[in-house]
């Protein structure tokens, strides 16, 4: 599997590792798979399919930008504002500014990359799948 590290500070060990973000992307795409279905099964859902496949919340992203948009809100919903993945930045020498930077901004800075990089490993899965 490709990588794409981010920074992350890891304040049990207080210091700063190396964070590969892609399996947890693709392991939020698959369970997301594995739910719609089970949704399609639902009487509901037979009986109004597009309710289900127009709700953001159980569709499963078929184009790139709708890639884009789950990552944007994975991302969001586990990396944002988590003390965990966030740590202060500032330059050398130490001088007044610093800058506190979390795993989803980082994200954000490369989400055209990130959404390459998952939607790559997503089709060779289904690659594998389909022999």
């Amino acid at each position: 599997m490709e990588k794409f590290n981010v920074l992350n500070w890891d304040f049990n060990k207080d210091k700063l590792e190396y964070y590969n973000i892609i399996p947890y992307f693709i392991r939020r795409y698959d369970e997301k798979v594995k739910k719609f279905k089970k949704i399609k099964k639902r009487k509901s859902y037979k009986d109004n399919p597009e309710k289900y496949e127009k709700d953001n919340y159980y569709k499963v992203p078929k184009t790139i930008e709708e890639l884009k948009q789950f990552i944007k809100d994975e991302s969001q919903y586990q990396f944002w504002s988590r003390c965990e993945y966030e740590m202060i930045v500032h330059g050398w020498p130490v001088r007044k500014n610093e800058h506190k930077l979390d795993i989803h901004e980082q994200i954000m800075m490369n989400i055209d990359i990130v959404t390459k990089i998952v939607w790559e490993e997503i089709n060779k899965e289904i690659k594998k799948k389909k022999e």
